[in-house]
């Protein structure tokens, strides 16, 4: 298949694909009590035991700091993060942790969206299960380790 039709194809299948899966959770994300960025923050967070710095956090989040610090209110006011400065190494440094009631909703929303894949994927072959998840990693690869730079050398070079 030629990428443009593929282009457009996914184009139309991934909204369904993204409902989909929604309708069979009910968690703080699917029911809009916290946003896909939140989400991603409290991921990064559950990944750091002595918390985060802010700058660092939006840093990951590719957001500016006052984006980050808005989106850490709206999680502080759920009591999911809580803010600290650093009182041992610099107390301008403000440092962003879960809290025990965050890493629990964290942990509910990916047991859901586990056992969903279970569901759905259990009704396809093994064989096209690991094909697709091959792919998955591949496209994975491709987004996570190709700079921009790169991406742009090798469409000139189409053209």
């Amino acid at each position: 298949m030629d990428v443009e039709p593929f282009g457009r194809r996914m184009i139309e299948l991934m909204p369904h694909l993204v409902r989909g899966f929604a309708r069979h959770e009910s968690n703080y994300l699917s029911r809009g009590e916290i946003t896909l960025p939140q989400l991603w923050a409290l991921e990064h967070l559950s990944r750091q035991p002595t918390g985060c710095p802010m700058n660092a956090l939006a840093q990951f989040l590719r957001v500016s700091r006052p984006a980050a610090t808005g989106l850490i209110n709206r999680l502080i006011a759920q009591r999911l993060v809580r803010r600290a400065h650093d009182v041992v190494a610099d107390r301008r440094i403000v440092r962003v942790a879960i809290t025990a009631k965050g890493q629990q909703i964290l942990d509910n929303i990916w047991e859901q969206k586990r056992r969903m894949i279970i569901d759905v994927f259990g009704q396809i072959s093994p064989r096209d299960r690991a094909q697709y998840l091959a792919t998955l990693e591949r496209v994975v690869a491709i987004l996570c380790h190709e700079r921009p730079a790169d991406r742009s050398a090798r469409e000139l070079a189409r053209s």
